[in-house]
């Protein structure tokens, strides 16, 4: 069984994406708020089930290069609030890399946190990663925040560093160390 075929939280849990969760991600997915700095358009319904036909085989991260991609679920009513990601970066270098995507419509209520934790927390436990990271553009002030609130920090700014949507932007990478984000956790 794999190490991310489900991961549970008090409010939340966390497992891949189903074909019946269409409608429910056309919901962020069609906001041009939500994608501004996600690395798709602005999608109609059709997009998104074409996504989401990849998305549900991205279940695992076994080997370089791999992507994990999982719905998060509010445990009260199974309903979906949005995506959390990871990726294998590097074998030789232990590294992943995660990222989210919230429905507004659930923003402010803890969950990318709580979810972002459990996420960071079970790639540390799979034995595979030494270094987390997470790579943003820097005008994604909501993002910065909740990688400063779970303890990671700012390494690098890349100034114009990516060609992205049609202009040049500048991205921020910040870490943690697994020895450091167990070492917090006890705190």
């Amino acid at each position: 069984m794999s190490n991310f075929a489900l991961i549970e939280t008090e409010r939340l849990y966390m497992q891949t994406l189903k074909e019946s969760d269409a409608e429910a991600m056309l919901e962020y997915h069609s906001n041009p708020d939500v994608v501004r700095y996600i690395p798709w358009p602005v999608r109609d319904i059709e997009m998104v089930k074409e996504a989401l036909t990849k998305y549900v085989t991205l279940n695992d991260l076994m080997n370089e290069g791999d992507y994990l991609m999982l719905g998060l679920y509010r445990r009260e009513d199974n309903q979906l609030v949005g995506q959390m990601n990871a990726m294998y970066r590097s074998e030789s270098n232990k590294l992943a890399e995660f990222g989210y995507v919230l429905n507004p419509r659930f923003a402010k209520n803890g969950y990318a946190t709580e979810a972002a934790k459990a996420l960071i927390s079970t790639l540390f436990n799979s034995g595979n990663f030494h270094r987390v990271i997470a790579k943003m553009d820097k005008r994604n002030a909501a993002s910065a925040k909740l990688c400063e609130r779970l303890g990671l920090r700012l390494e690098a700014v890349h100034i114009q560093d990516d060609w992205f949507k049609d202009e040049w932007t500048d991205t921020y990478i910040y870490a943690v160390l697994k020895d450091e984000w167990f070492s917090s956790l006890s705190r």
